[in-house]
């Protein structure tokens, strides 16, 4: 792939352990610019998903970067691609009784049985920090060929079970 010099390329990736009932997720990115990588950043959470953790990566990086940059994120999860699709009855995936973790908190206040969209809350979010900027958008690369997405991956993975282990430390 050529680079532009003047856009930031954000390699973000995620993990989610959905085999514990504490289900840990986590999210990470290495910024390109330049031709240089100038930052790697990693998040992790108790009782969420790499896609919600993903999509708080995604508006963490959109605040910080300049005002008026053009930014790629570069990712295998096309989940994120509607990262900038306002939410609508039609794009619900999940309705109120469903939602059992915190992808609830954007629908909890949803009349009962009405359908409303996973991750609204952090949607809304990104078209919101989506504006500050010349241009914002996701493509999709294959896993296996991108070092850096690799990179981003196992950093989730680590900051996840580091939160997991951390909570049951507590726990004892």
């Amino acid at each position: 792939m050529t680079q532009d010099t003047s856009t930031y390329y954000v390699w973000i990736g995620g993990s989610c352990d959905y085999g514990h009932k504490e289900r840990a997720g986590g999210a990470a990115v290495v910024i390109e610019n330049n031709g240089s990588i100038i930052s790697r950043d990693v998040i992790s959470d108790l009782h969420t998903t790499e896609f919600r953790m993903m999509l708080t990566l995604m508006i963490k990086v959109m605040q910080e970067i300049p005002e008026g940059s053009d930014i790629v994120f570069l990712t295998n999860a096309a989940y994120i691609q509607n990262f900038d699709k306002a939410p609508t009855s039609k794009s619900a995936n999940r309705t109120n009784s469903e939602s059992k973790d915190a992808n609830s908190l954007a629908i909890s206040a949803e009349p009962q049985g009405r359908k409303a969209r996973a991750n609204s809350d952090l949607i809304l979010q990104c078209i919101e920090e989506k504006k500050r900027h010349k241009s914002v958008g996701v493509k999709i690369v294959q896993y296996h060929k991108s070092p850096l997405l690799i990179e981003t991956h196992n950093m989730a993975t680590e900051a996840m079970a580091k939160t997991r282990k951390e909570f049951h430390q507590k726990l004892q």
